[in-house]
This record gives structure tokens, sequence and C-alpha cells, in this order.
């Protein structure tokens, strides 16, 4: 039933009754984004069963009905509706909570002339597919990680190379004060407006037996993100990669298929996975990035001051979340431990080895996006 609904919302998407809709030009664009975003009801009556699903999976962070936003809005302003999707569930979480808190303060900034909607728990597509409806406009504003944006914006890839960055605000600086203005270039290209970029955790690996050594790595049956470059890191390690879309991962683990995968700590505990994983190894191999994207002629047909308004909110919730984040993580591996896991640092063997797999992956992206691209990236990071 979710995944009927889910197309059945996708579908209506695309017709343009929930979100941004389909670019044309710039008119059309502005358009598009001023529709109302409860005008679904009005044209198109949904079942029961529908109404349900939109309040409780998908959890709408923040719907200010036409009445109330129109009553704040001034007459010669026209409502904008945008809405943002993720495959994330970040219920329970300081991502949601924060989310939901700038959602507001988008609405009283822009005085009631925008209004964001979230959709969480992967309900309108995967990361591949949500990041290509954003490319061709049918959806407003995707958040996922640059490795699921790779196939629209190829450079992307050089964001999640692991062994990279060895905190947070290394990243978040780099991409700040070093690496935006390239950044933005790249996804201009693919039609794309990259709203904001920031880290604000590490991704470590989990499994349903002790990773006490690299020997317990090789031959591990492991879950990896749909990219190349992920697949090949994990491989070299000597890991068996089944690369799989996020909801697919637990049933996978219930069956035997997969021993072990890779997320933040927030993960463990929004997914509840530890009937199926009871080990977490620090790797801290990568940062969690948060990269919010947004069909770019969209962008351009809001005005100057929502689009400044629009990057505002992005930028400023992803630095709140970053110095947030390190106390959640505190919190959750306590709540982890409770739950039965055991929390554990890799030795000396697997970092050479997670050292030596990124330069793999170094090697494949100079083949792929050649030698200068890769080495400004690294440039501009100070790791020439």
């Amino acid at each position: 039933m979710k995944r009927i609904l889910s197309m059945v919302l996708a579908c209506l998407l695309c017709m343009g009754l929930l979100s941004c809709g389909e670019n044309r030009d710039s008119t059309a664009s502005a358009d598009m984004l001023s529709e109302r975003g409860a005008g679904v009801e009005a044209e198109t009556e949904l079942s029961e069963d529908t109404q349900a699903f939109i309040g409780s999976d998908m959890q709408n962070t923040f719907i200010m009905n036409e009445e109330a936003s129109e009553s704040q809005a001034s007459d010669e302003e026209e409502v904008v509706y945008l809405t943002m999707a993720t495959t994330g569930n970040w219920e329970g979480l300081l991502r949601g909570q924060l989310m939901e808190e700038y959602s507001k303060k988008l609405y009283e900034w822009s005085n009631g002339t925008m209004v964001l909607t979230t959709y969480y728990d992967g309900v309108l597509g995967t990361d591949l597919e949500m990041t290509t409806a954003a490319q061709e406009g049918t959806l407003c504003i995707v958040n996922s990680v640059p490795s699921y944006q790779t196939e629209a914006v190829p450079e992307a890839a050089l964001l999640d190379v692991p062994g990279l960055f060895n905190s947070i605000e290394e990243y978040n600086s780099f991409i700040k004060d070093k690496y935006m203005d390239t950044l933005q270039s790249y996804y201009q290209k693919a039609g794309l407006r990259l709203l904001s970029s920031s880290a604000y955790a590490f991704r470590v690996m989990t499994a349903n037996r002790p990773l006490d050594s690299l020997e317990d790595i090789q031959g591990l049956k492991m879950r990896t993100m749909e990219n190349r470059y992920q697949i090949a890191f994990w491989q070299s390690m000597g890991a068996i990669v089944s690369p799989l879309y996020w909801q697919q991962v637990r049933t996978a683990m219930q069956q035997d298929l997969i021993e072990a995968q890779e997320n933040p700590l927030g993960y463990m505990f929004s997914s509840n996975l530890s009937d199926v994983q009871d080990h977490i190894l620090l790797t801290n191999h990568m940062p969690m990035i948060a990269n919010y994207i947004m069909n770019e002629e969209q962008f351009q047909a809001l005005t100057e001051e929502q689009q400044e308004l629009l990057v505002r909110m992005f930028d400023e919730m992803g630095e709140e979340l970053a110095a947030g984040q390190p106390a959640e993580d505190v919190e959750m591996a306590q709540k982890l431990t409770q739950q039965g896991y055991t929390i554990s640092e890799p030795g000396e063997d697997i970092r050479e080895a997670m050292q030596a797999s990124s330069e793999v992956v170094l090697g494949m992206l100079r083949e792929d996006l050649g030698e200068a691209v890769v080495d400004d990236f690294l440039e501009k990071l100070g790791r020439e």
C-alpha cells in the first residue's frame, strides 16, 4: 500500500499539484511555485487511506493552512509553496527538530510568503529518483548525500571520498571558504542549484558480529550506497558488497543477505536496527554530508529576496546542526549501548586499509573526472 500511495503522490507532484511543477520557462516556473500546496484537496479528492498516509508516514513538519498564510502575506504578495523530500527518517533526531523550526522561520522571515513542507522516509522515491526529479523540475528541493547526486553531478563524488576529512569543521570551512563557487558551477551545469552543503556527523560501521581486525571485514557481506566509488572502497577493504536502497536494508539483514552497513549513529537509532545489528565500529571514514539541491530554473523564478532567505535557512540550519550534533551523538551512543550494541574503535590495520582504499577511489576519480578537476579539489583542500 505504501509503495502504491508513493507512486500516486509522485504523479500528483509531476502534475504540479503538490510541488513546484514542471519548468518550461521562468514565467511558468513562477506560476507553478505559487500554486496552492493545499490545492490537492480542491483539485483531486484523496482517499481516506491516502490522507491517513500523508498524516502519519509522510510526517509533514510544517504546513501552514491557506487562511493563515494569506493573513500574514500582504495582498500584493503571492504565497510560494515549496516541498523538500528526503529518504531519511529524522523522527526524534535533532535534524527533524531543526527542519521544523527553520521551516517556521522561513515563513516568518518571508512575512508568510514562503511555505515549506517536508516529506520523509523516501515516500516520494529513492535518492536517485528524487535527484532526477529535481533536475526535471517535478520536485522542488531534495536532500541527499553527494554520492547519490553523482549521476547528475559527477564531481559531487569528490566530497564523499573516504579518509579526506579529519573533522566536521574541516569539511564545513572548506566548502564555505574555498570550494562552494567551484562546486556550484558543477551543479549549475546539471540544471541544479546547490542551496547548501554541510557536514554534521561521521559515518560509522555496524555489523552483526565483532569487527576486531581487518580480517573480520574481509568476506563481510556489506550494504553500501548505490555508488561505484563507495562500492570500490569497501571491495578494496575485502568486503562482499551489496548496494541497496536504505529501505531494503532491514529485510536484507533479516534474511542474512547482508551483515553490515555504514551510516551515522543517528540512523542506527531512528531505524531501530538493534534486532539485526549489535556491533558498532567507530570508523569515522567520511562525514555525513547534507546537500540540499533545487531545480535551477525554479530557483531563478524566486525573487532575489526569496532566494537569499532559502539559502539562509539551509545554511543556518546546517550550522546549528553541526554545533548540536556532537552532544546528540553522545546521547545516541548511550541509547544504542542500552539497546545492546557494543561500540569499539578500529585497529591500526583497519585504519591503514581504509587509507589505501581511499587512494583507490581517488585513482578512479582521476580517470573519470580528469587530473585537473581532482588536483584542483585536493589543492584547495590542502592535500596535494
